[in-house]
């Protein structure tokens, strides 16, 4: 039996893994396959030694991901979809967002539906400046269910994170970035490469602040301030268990 060739691209250098969407003949449409291999890389990557940071990207030069494959969802019966939804969602909605390692979106084109979702799931998001963004659910009788309603309004605030999912208008990069659903935008031909020397910057400090930060900056969204100020003292000392503050420190003693 053929199997089906895998619908990711992964490359990892120096500290930085690059994972690339690869089904450009679909705009990088989301489908069962590509999101167990978005889950199955993302436990891989956060395991290994040697990566610090992951970029993921869409390959092609139209979309980061279209979102869902909506061919394949229409081949589905009520059942399936329904119980896909029920036991396979929860592992994909948080397989990135989960990751302990920093994780950065390189939006290169559209970014629809749950193609946005799984860019909001990364902790930095760099758009190219032909970057377009919808949640367009709505129009066709859903509602984002990958997670943009709970993570949208956090990112931008909930009025406007409710007129653009009740709407489902598209948004360019310049809105985006005013709205501060991205960090920047940048030019198209240096996308990927702006993310990954972001993504060495921040693979170049030691792993255990970065991770910890990491942690202490989630609990600021989701905890009130006592409960994130506890958490953030919790990922401070859990630095001291690691050497590599003393080299770092050592030189301002000389």
């Amino acid at each position: 039996m053929a199997t089906e060739p895998r619908t990711l691209e992964l490359a990892i250098d120096n500290g930085v893994a690059l994972v690339t969407l690869n089904r450009p003949q679909s705009m990088n449409a989301l489908n069962i396959v590509m999101r167990d291999e978005i889950i199955e890389t993302a436990v891989a990557l956060d395991n290994d030694q040697d990566v610090g940071v992951v970029v993921f990207t869409g390959a092609g030069d139209k979309a980061f991901c279209a979102g869902a494959d909506l061919r394949e969802r229409g081949g589905k019966t009520v059942q399936e979809l329904y119980d896909y939804r029920r036991h396979g969602r929860p592992k994909f909605v948080n397989a990135v967002a989960g990751m302990v390692k920093p994780t950065i979106a390189a939006i290169n084109g559209y970014a629809l539906g749950g193609g946005a979702e799984l860019a909001l799931q990364c902790d930095i998001m760099i758009a190219s400046d032909r970057a377009t963004f919808a949640f367009p659910e709505v129009t066709i009788g859903f509602l984002p269910g990958g997670g943009a309603c709970q993570r949208l309004p956090r990112l931008i605030g909930l009025q406007k994170a409710k007129e653009l999912i009740l709407t489902g208008r598209r948004i360019g990069a310049a809105e985006a970035e005013s709205l501060g659903l991205v960090a920047r935008v940048v030019p198209h031909d240096e996308l990927v490469r702006d993310a990954l020397g972001l993504a060495r910057t921040i693979a170049a400090n030691p792993r255990m602040s970065v991770v910890q930060a990491k942690i202490a900056l989630n609990a600021s969204q989701e905890t009130m301030l006592s409960a994130g100020l506890q958490f953030e003292n919790e990922a401070w000392l859990s630095c001291m268990l690691s050497d590599a503050w003393r080299s770092k420190i050592e030189r301002f003693r000389k």
